[in-house]
């Protein structure tokens, strides 16, 4: 006989989660059964949002009441935390929004995470539209940006990460984010946020605080923010004030870090404040008295001072003779010599040296000081020693192709001309007659001690072979004579060492073939002029004419 009809009960929960029917079983106290309304279902059909109660936790969903004839179910994944937790426990109350209402026997769908979703949706909406800002945490990177969970997945382009270019968007993952709505579409489901639209508004926010209480010529406090070639910027508490380097210091600057380091609190003087533009000019030397005052009352041409080399250029090196006053040493007066060293073999930076005052200029701001001047001025010490026809010796510091320069003591250089190193007529390079370092003997030919400049002879210490040559010879003469060189109008000859005269074509033998480089022949001398160093000469074949011309001259 078939069985009685069965009682209406719950609903076959084993036909959607079996392992409820096992964790409803090992209930034996009703008492502990979770608090569940019941009674029919007023209003409640899909898409209503209404608050449930977590009746029990199967393997993937969870069994909720809520509030109508039948329970409902939800996926175990939208309870869980971003770690994987389970985030509720049987008899919780949590809101959940109807999806589909089940047929009797069933399970209605549910969802926690349309419930969230919806309510993130409307406070996103409303911080678009009022223009305030939402909390959220980056979950990941994209191209172009990060993603970051608001309740809705949301994108946030790295050009908006920060006031400033991110190098590397890896560490921003996992952080928790303030940012504002720059775009909001729900129907689309997309949604832009900006971090950097905030630090802006709060940036223009502290500006406009700072600005209030800034006043030209009265001194702000702040810190060294960061260091450039042109000055140091320094953070008033939201507005950067830039300290130009002319403005660090009343002495000259090379780079803001010689002054200042970042981190480094000071108090400057406002210059100026451009409140448009937001941009605010300081000068720390404002706040030190200026060194260029009563200067004249301090230093004077000729006075001996001490100070610390600031720089080294290629015209000088300035010295600081006290803090922000500086003084240069130019190349010229650096030591006596006319071709003076570069000062960057002469100074170091920051090594003290001393110097003699020789000018003081306050309206310029420039002090002129002088090394070489610690030291005699040798061509008024040696003055007595240049005078012409004195024999000196030096060494070769230069050559050139126009002569030899000579150091004769330190700081006086003589000039030997390439026609006054011999009395040979025929002219060679410098170098055939000495090299730098060699020690040689001159004679003083002109000194002049206003331009500093001197010259000096070699072949003047010997005497003029020309004086000797024309004491022994004359017009009509029939001297010896050897060829060197052969030209297309004549021959020169050696008559005698440093001697030369020129044979014309017309007075050489008819037979030319003859006459070559290295031959010995006899020359008549027919012109000689000892003021022009010329001797003419005229080529003798006939020896028996030869011959008595040179007994008579015997």
């Amino acid at each position: 006989m078939p069985g009685p009809p069965p009682i209406p009960g719950p609903p076959d929960l084993a036909a959607a989660d079996d392992d409820l029917i096992d964790e409803f079983l090992e209930i034996e106290d009703p008492s502990e059964l979770p608090h569940m309304e019941s009674g029919p279902s007023v209003s409640i059909r899909p898409g209503t949002r209404c608050t449930a109660v977590v009746v029990a936790l199967g393997r993937q969903h969870a069994i909720l009441s809520f509030g109508a004839k039948i329970e409902g179910q939800v996926p175990l994944d939208e309870f869980r935390g971003p770690d994987g937790d389970l985030m509720v426990q049987p008899g919780q109350e949590v809101e959940v929004m109807v999806e589909r209402l089940g047929a009797p026997g069933e399970f209605a769908s549910l969802s926690h995470r349309r419930v969230r979703e919806s309510r993130a949706w409307e406070v996103i909406q409303e911080a678009h539209a009022l223009g305030t800002s939402v909390t959220g945490t980056v979950r990941g990177r994209v191209k172009g940006g990060l993603q970051v969970d608001l309740g809705v997945v949301a994108f946030m382009p790295a050009s908006h990460i920060d006031v400033r270019p991110v190098p590397d968007l890896n560490r921003w993952i996992g952080a928790e984010v303030e940012v504002g709505v720059l775009e909001c579409d729900r129907r689309r489901g997309n949604v832009v946020v900006s971090r950097a639209q905030l630090l802006r508004a709060e940036r223009e926010r502290q500006m406009a605080e700072v600005l209030k209480v800034l006043e030209v010529g009265k001194p702000a406090s702040g810190v060294v923010k960061n260091l450039t070639s042109f000055g140091a910027f320094v953070d008033l508490g939201g507005i950067d004030g830039l300290i130009k380097l002319a403005d660090l210091s009343y002495g000259r600057v090379e780079h803001a870090s010689k002054i200042v380091k970042p981190g480094d609190e000071v108090t400057a003087m406002v210059l100026r404040i451009d409140r448009d533009r937001h941009r605010v000019g300081l000068s720390l030397r404002a706040m030190r008295p200026d060194p260029w005052i009563g200067i004249e009352e301090r230093y004077s041409p000729g006075q001996i001072v001490r100070g610390r080399v600031s720089s080294v250029k290629d015209y000088g090196a300035f010295v600081e003779i006290e803090p922000g006053l500086e003084g240069l040493i130019h190349s010229s007066e650096v030591d006596w010599s006319r071709r003076p060293r570069h000062p960057s073999k002469v100074f170091e930076a920051d090594a003290e040296t001393d110097a003699v005052v020789i000018s003081v200029r306050p309206s310029e701001r420039r002090i002129g000081l002088s090394l070489k001047r610690l030291q005699p001025d040798p061509w008024i010490e040696h003055a007595a020693s240049l005078q012409p026809g004195t024999v000196l010796r030096g060494t070769v510091r230069r050559i050139e192709t126009y002569g030899l320069f000579v150091e004769i003591v330190p700081g006086i250089d003589g000039l030997v001309h390439v026609s006054d190193l011999s009395w040979d007529s025929r002219s060679a390079h410098p170098r055939e007659f000495a090299r730098k370092g060699d020690e040689i003997s001159t004679v003083v030919l002109r000194a002049d001690s206003e331009n500093r400049r001197l010259s000096l002879g070699v072949k003047q210490l010997q005497p003029d072979s020309w004086d000797q040559f024309a004491s022994e010879n004359a017009v009509g003469d029939i001297v010896p004579g050897v060829v060197r060189r052969l030209v297309r109008f004549g021959a020169f000859v050696e008559l005698a060492p440093g001697i030369e005269g020129l044979c014309h074509a017309s007075r050489l033998p008819k037979d030319r073939s003859s006459v070559q480089p290295g031959k010995r022949f006899h020359f008549e001398i027919i012109e000689m002029s000892v003021r022009n160093r010329r001797v003419g000469l005229r080529c003798c074949t006939d020896d028996t004419r030869v011959r008595r011309r040179l007994r008579a001259t015997l």
